[in-house]
């Protein structure tokens, strides 16, 4: 668009077409000109725009100044927005065009290096920037695993991504660190050597899930919470010894301190990995085993009977997986664990029942909530995408959480 001294400039746009044409003369995108532009489009508009980018990013994605101005107003768009379909309309026309596997090179490497020249919002731009390339990322692997050799050097552009995404994850945004948790958790899922979620768990494993535990026994946060933590802890739970002793630290933690809460939260969890029937999360059922055992021992220790139940329970949920029977072998024979402990045990198991070694569930007394008539549980969020999930956690401030 054409202003009063003859100049373009993206003030004052309020059709898609305008905004196209300053997209292809070159234009950079502001970010103080987007809120009010955005009021005066019209219901469509945003994705016609941020569609045009992407195709012509991968037109002009040999030029690098012209690159740089198209994935920096996309971002700016993006971070404005912060919508997952608009994210998804990105990537969806990116990789509909002719060129995108040439394309993603350029991308990745201006998305998460190249200096801005938007400054103001320097840092809500960023942590778009890495959960664009994520999604990119998990996008590519999802395509070239159903279509093997059709997207062209899928698995060096993979590592490629995996080595750009993994030098930004000093970055003290708790957006990035739960887009990069989340990424590698999934891009390594089933991988036996997990060298990137190794190496994020041991850079800021514990402040991330510090983090996440702490929203999660918030009332306004809980809901998106549990829900990124369902979704992602057992990726967590794959990874290496170092990955489980700060996982086995907040746990104990936080057991300790809302040993109610806790117990609905490892309800909950324990219900999503044993109703898996994928075999891929093998690994992290007998984690979570390993880990409720390990917590046994420190109830034990303090003498919380009613914890101790509710930990058991969890623990006879895997009762018909193959490493329960050595589990619970190990349990038994423990000096660590107390007698009293054991005996809870002992009554949840059901010798009468026709399998042997069945437990009766009904015989568990959940715990009281503080207020007469209500049981307590965690509200459940409508599910979200991983941006927003990673937006709402990361633009919680933590110390008036606490």
């Amino acid at each position: 668009m054409v202003n009063a001294n003859g100049s373009k400039s993206w003030k004052g746009v309020t059709t898609a077409a305008e905004a196209c044409h300053l997209i292809d003369c070159g234009i950079l995108l502001r970010w103080r000109d987007l809120r009010n532009m955005r009021r005066e489009l019209k219901e469509g508009d945003e994705e016609v725009i941020i569609r045009h980018m992407a195709r012509s990013l991968v037109e002009r994605s040999t030029v690098r100044i012209q690159a740089e101005i198209i994935v920096e107003s996309a971002l700016i768009w993006l971070a404005h927005a912060s919508l997952e379909s608009l994210l998804n309309a990105f990537l969806e026309e990116f990789f509909g065009q002719a060129r995108c596997d040439e394309a993603c090179w350029p991308l990745v490497e201006i998305a998460l290096t190249s200096e801005l020249a938007e400054t103001s919002h320097g840092e809500k731009i960023f942590e778009m920037a890495v959960a664009l390339i994520c999604e990119l990322g998990l996008s590519l692997k999802e395509y070239a695993e159903a279509y093997p050799g059709e997207f062209n050097r899928a698995d060096e552009l993979l590592e490629y991504i995996g080595t750009y995404l993994l030098s930004v994850s000093n970055a003290n945004s708790i957006c990035v660190r739960l887009s990069l948790l989340h990424y590698f958790g999934v891009f390594e899922h089933g991988v036996v050597h997990k060298k990137f979620v190794n190496r994020v768990m041991s850079r800021f494993g514990h402040t991330a899930l510090e983090h996440l535990f702490t929203l999660l026994f918030r009332k306004k946060s809980e809901g998106i919470a549990l829900q990124f933590l369902l979704g992602n802890l057992p990726f967590v739970m794959e990874a290496d010894h170092l990955a489980q002793r700060i996982l086995h630290e907040t746990f104990k933690t936080h057991m300790l301190k809302h040993p109610e809460r806790f117990c609905l939260f490892m309800q909950a969890m324990t219900n999503e990995l044993a109703e898996k029937e994928d075999t891929s999360f093998d690994i992290a059922r007998k984690t979570l085993v390993q880990h409720l055992g390990a917590m046994l021992k420190i109830v034990s220790t303090v003498g919380h009977q009613q914890l101790a139940r509710e930990l058991f329970v969890c623990f006879l949920k895997f009762e018909q997986e193959p490493f329960f029977a050595e589990a619970l072998q190990s349990l038994k024979t423990d000096a660590d664990i107390r007698s009293q402990i054991m005996d809870i045990l002992t009554n949840l198991m059901n010798p009468e029942a026709d399998k042997p070694g069945r437990f009766q569930l009904g015989s568990v007394q959940p715990f009281r909530a503080a207020k007469r008539g209500r049981r307590p549980a965690f509200s459940r969020s409508t599910t979200t995408g991983t941006l927003h999930q990673v937006t709402f956690l990361g633009g919680v401030d933590i110390q008036r959480a606490s």
